[in-house]
């Protein structure tokens, strides 16, 4: 999700101590909890994205049964680059996009 709001509520930029480089971290159990009261204005597709997402970076539990059935070709091309990456295969995805 690239929407403002989301970046506004829910990303902290910091300068990062070793090399200087900057260093964003996302409140992803506040974003869900968000989306979840239906405070958080996105499409249901970016909903479930966020889901998995926030799962992958934190363990925010999701229900991949409903988030993945509904995905397009895409959205889903998306999930399994985050997946691989989480995982170590940074690059090694074969997706592309």
């Amino acid at each position: 999700m690239r929407r403002g709001e989301f970046v506004c509520r829910f990303v902290w930029v910091a300068r990062a101590l070793a090399g200087g480089g900057l260093l964003a971290v996302v409140d992803w159990p506040a974003a869900v909890k968000a989306l979840a009261a239906g405070g958080l204005p996105c499409s249901g597709s970016e909903g479930r994205v966020l889901r998995i997402a926030a799962s992958i970076a934190t363990g925010v539990r999701v229900d991949l049964s409903d988030c993945l059935s509904t995905l397009d070709d895409s959205d889903i091309a998306l999930v399994v680059k985050a997946m691989l990456h989480a995982s170590g295969r940074r690059g090694a995805d074969g997706v592309t996009r």
